[in-house]
């Protein structure tokens, strides 16, 4: 009987060893270079890497902290001769070079065998495309134009919650500010800089124009009077800020706000990820409202580098598929606070912000393409190094700021 019962334990612990050893040899590896390395936004890759692993994939994280840092290690990594399997750009064009010279996989056997232009709105496949060929796959669209607001600090200060970024804003900060309050979280970095810009924009031309001014070069919108007063309050709201803000990150800017220090801030809906770790409520503790009552898409890609091992090849395409699954996007984009880049997701357990945002992606008249994909990357660094000239040297006039502006969106 013992001899039987040893025999037998043999054979399943030999079975149980060859299963394995066989599922871990067709698991297909992919390590993937994002951003997303705080503990707020931790949640958010698990659910990516569990999806991933749960259809034979095995995730290796890259972390990479700053808006370029994964842009610039993935760089670095080509022309090293160890390219990662993909990697997280955002919404730009600064995909194209490495496109052009070659160095990114295009994925149109993943896009067309899921349908992707059946379920993604044109804005988004336009995004993911060069030359008619799909090299980007969106994980995550973001609206870099809300505005947050401490509930308590409002309340406190008897201020009214503003519907725009305009006379109603400011004087609700004249009233936070009056109370002894930081009435607005003013990050100082060139990133959020042009975020706060944009809020003020879109809210002083709205849609249409923002689309003729970007899209089209408008000369008469860009010298015009809503671009001058977009200009005039974003230099304004320095005066509402701390003296802390010159070269602070959005992290330690939103603790601020969420801390009760201050009352307002601009940041993109990734703003939830840290809102949730910190324990605070939507719409008990916090607010939002979207500025222009519009969408700016600002979304988070991912580019796959060339392979030359056909298991990282196989490995990149069944990654491409997981990130954009329907359950994979809501799971993903529930806890990150983003809008899935398709339009069949059941959102009704969406955050109120979420839906607000997706209420307006999905609305033609309401969502906008993003500036920095109709700018090349030189022009939109000279339009981020005049934003923070603007914001730090007093002596400069919104007409000057202006002209500059002017110059570098015609030029282009």
């Amino acid at each position: 009987m013992n001899r039987i019962l040893t025999r037998t334990a043999f054979v399943a612990a030999m079975t149980t060893s060859f299963t394995i050893t066989n599922l871990a040899a067709e698991e297909l590896p992919a390590d993937v270079v994002h951003a997303w390395v705080t503990a707020g936004e931790k949640p958010q890759v698990d659910v990516l890497s569990s999806a991933f692993a749960a259809e034979g994939g095995k995730w290796q994280s890259v972390a990479i902290a700053g808006s370029t840092g994964p842009v610039k290690t993935t760089i670095n990594r080509i022309l090293a001769g160890d390219p990662p399997s993909a990697a997280q750009f955002s919404t730009s064009q600064d995909h194209f070079d490495l496109v052009d010279k070659g160095m990114l996989a295009a994925i149109d056997d993943v896009s067309e065998a899921n349908h992707w232009r059946d379920v993604m709105p044109q804005p988004i496949l336009d995004a993911m495309a060069r030359d008619g060929h799909t090299y980007l796959v969106p994980v995550a669209v973001h609206t870099p134009n809300f505005l947050w607001y401490n509930k308590k600090v409002l309340t406190d200060a008897g201020a009214t919650v503003p519907t725009t970024m305009g006379d109603d804003f400011f004087a609700a900060m004249d009233k936070v500010k009056a109370s002894g309050k930081i009435p607005f979280a003013l990050s100082g970095t060139t990133s959020q800089l042009r975020f706060l810009f944009d809020a003020f924009l879109i809210d002083a031309i709205g849609p249409e124009q923002w689309n003729a001014l970007w899209q089209k070069k408008d000369e008469a919108i860009i010298r015009g009077d809503g671009v001058k007063t977009a200009f005039e309050r974003f230099k304004r709201v320095r005066d509402y800020a701390d003296a802390g803000y010159s070269g602070r990150t959005w992290n330690p800017t939103l603790d601020l706000l969420m801390s009760g220090q201050a009352a307002f801030d601009v940041l993109g809906d990734w703003a939830i990820g840290t809102f949730n770790a910190a324990g605070l409520k939507l719409d008990a503790d916090y607010g939002c409202v979207l500025a222009g009552n519009a969408m700016i898409i600002h979304a988070d890609y991912f580019a796959f580098p060339k392979q030359t091992d056909p298991k990282k090849t196989a490995g990149q395409k069944l990654l491409a598929k997981v990130l954009v699954e329907a359950d994979t996007q809501q799971k993903f984009s529930i806890i990150k606070g983003s809008i899935p880049p398709r339009k069949d997701v059941d959102i009704s357990r969406f955050n109120t912000c979420a839906k607000a945002s997706y209420a307006a992606f999905n609305d033609p008249k309401r969502v906008v393409g993003n500036d920095r994909t109709f700018l090349t990357p030189p022009a939109v660094g000279d339009v981020m190094d005049l934003l923070i000239e603007f914001m730090d040297t007093s002596e400069m006039k919104a007409s000057d700021a202006q002209a500059r502006f002017a110059d570098i969106v015609l030029n282009d």
